[in-house]
C-alpha cells in the first residue's frame, strides 16, 4: 500500500491544533500571518498575490513549481472543515474522537489499484433557502439552471 499525505488547507492559524492532531499537514493561506508549523505558497516560485482569485489553487502551484510533489505515494488536499471521510464512517456523532476516526489516513485497499479519487460533485442548483435565513442574509436570489449562475438582489 502506497503512502498517503493529505494537505489540511485554512485561512486561519488558530485551526493548526486541530489539523495536527487529525495527522494532516497544515497550509496557511491568504493574508494572516502563520508559524513555520504552516506550508504556505509565499516562497519560492508562487502567484500567492493572485489567492483572491484562484484560493487553494496556488498552493497546487507552489507544489507543481517547487517541485515539492513526491510520486512514490497518495497525495491529497482537504479544506479545515471539508476531510476525506472513511467509506464506511458513522456521521452522527460529532466529538473530534469520532472525527479523527473518521477521516481518511490511510488509501482503503479496494481503492489502492486507482490513480485518483475524486470526491461527489457539488452542484451550486443544490442552494437551500434556509441557508440564507439561517444566515440572516435577508435577499432574494435567483438561480437559473440553463445558464448555471445565482443572482442575488438585495432586500429593500
Amino acid at each position: 500500500m502506497k503512502s498517503l499525505k493529505i494537505y489540511c488547507i485554512s485561512m486561519n492559524p488558530k485551526h493548526l491544533n486541530l489539523i495536527k492532531r487529525l495527522k494532516y499537514e497544515p497550509v496557511g493561506l491568504g493574508d494572516k500571518f502563520f508559524s513555520d508549523d504552516w506550508y504556505n505558497d509565499k516562497s519560492g516560485t508562487n502567484i500567492a498575490f493572485k489567492n483572491q482569485y484562484y484560493g487553494e489553487y496556488t498552493f497546487h502551484y507552489w507544489l507543481w513549481k517547487n517541485n515539492k510533489i513526491n510520486n512514490e505515494g497518495w497525495l491529497g488536499f482537504c479544506q479545515y472543515r471539508k476531510f476525506w471521510k472513511n467509506i464506511n464512517s458513522n456521521i452522527n456523532d460529532s466529538s473530534f474522537e469520532n472525527l479523527n476516526n473518521m477521516v481518511l489516513k490511510k488509501i482503503p485497499p479496494e481503492l489502492d489499484k486507482h490513480e485518483s479519487i475524486l470526491g461527489e460533485p457539488l452542484f451550486v442548483n443544490q442552494l437551500r433557502f434556509s441557508k440564507f435565513i439561517k444566515k440572516n442574509l435577508f435577499f432574494f436570489y435567483f438561480f437559473s439552471k440553463k445558464k448555471n449562475f445565482i443572482k442575488v438582489f438585495p432586500k429593500f
